[in-house]
């Protein structure tokens, strides 16, 4: 299983969001239009080469989002089987517990 830096990401999430909106503005600002545009012909390659860009881009989303997905499912796995360790100590701790309690009263009881 492949560990996700959580503490880091969380630590520098404020930064991640800010350059997310920077990067967000900025990309909004070059897709608006202005009025010095080039033939149609120009303004076709310009929307295939973006729609080509956009494309690849969903392509690597799918597949870190795949790739997340898998991380949760095998972290989902390893907190189920440290859900049972703890279950398990907790009634050998009890077990013990009981029989040190037992022991005592015991050993005080034929101390008399």
């Amino acid at each position: 299983m492949t560990r996700v830096p959580w503490r880091t990401i969380l630590t520098h999430a404020p930064t991640i969001v800010d350059a997310a909106r920077s990067f967000y503005g900025v990309s909004r600002r070059t897709g608006e239009g202005g009025g010095n545009r080039a033939d149609a012909s120009e303004t076709l390659q310009s929307v295939r080469a973006r729609v080509a860009d956009l494309e690849q881009d969903n392509a690597e989303q799918v597949t870190h989002v795949a790739d997340l997905t898998r991380q949760v499912q095998e972290l989902g796995v390893a907190v189920e089987g440290l859900r049972t360790r703890v279950r398990q100590w907790v009634v050998a701790t009890s077990v013990a517990l009981v029989v040190s309690i037992v022991s005592a009263a015991l050993a005080f009881w034929y101390a008399r």
